[in-house]
């Protein structure tokens, strides 16, 4: 896929993706884009007890802030990630991340299917462990 997409740089971030598989556009097994937003990653992850399997997907892209997002911080361990919106009865979760000295952010978007306390709390502590790189 040819396109514009090299020239939308995004600092380079950390994140704690131990309970995480991730795929990236670089080993081809995602697209580059979705919707028309540069695709960063895309992660999976399953919760698995005595009688259920419950997975979980996220897609990492980028996206201009040209207007004020109503979010919430959630919480001084976590100095960048900001809640847009959770449903927990569906299971999912919408974070954004500026990024610094710009109008660029990370858009994290998390699918569970269900409800399941489990994988919304591994939404949260993978936000949580964002990190803007230096």
């Amino acid at each position: 896929m040819d396109s514009d997409l090299h020239a939308l740089e995004l600092p380079a971030f950390e994140l704690d993706c131990r309970d995480w598989l991730v795929a990236t556009p670089d080993d081809g097994s995602v697209p580059e884009e979705v919707g028309g937003a540069p695709v960063v990653a895309v992660l999976s992850t399953a919760v698995i007890d005595m009688d259920n399997l419950a997975p979980a997907s996220a897609v990492l892209s980028i996206g201009l802030l040209d207007e004020p997002v109503e979010s919430v911080r959630l919480d001084a361990d976590s100095p960048v990630a900001e809640l847009i919106d959770m449903d927990v009865a569906g299971g999912s979760a919408r974070y954004v991340v500026p990024a610094p000295g710009g109008q660029l952010a990370l858009l994290a978007e998390f699918t569970g299917g269900s409800n399941c306390a489990e994988l919304l709390k591994r939404f949260e502590q993978l936000m949580a462990s964002f990190r803007w790189a230096n």
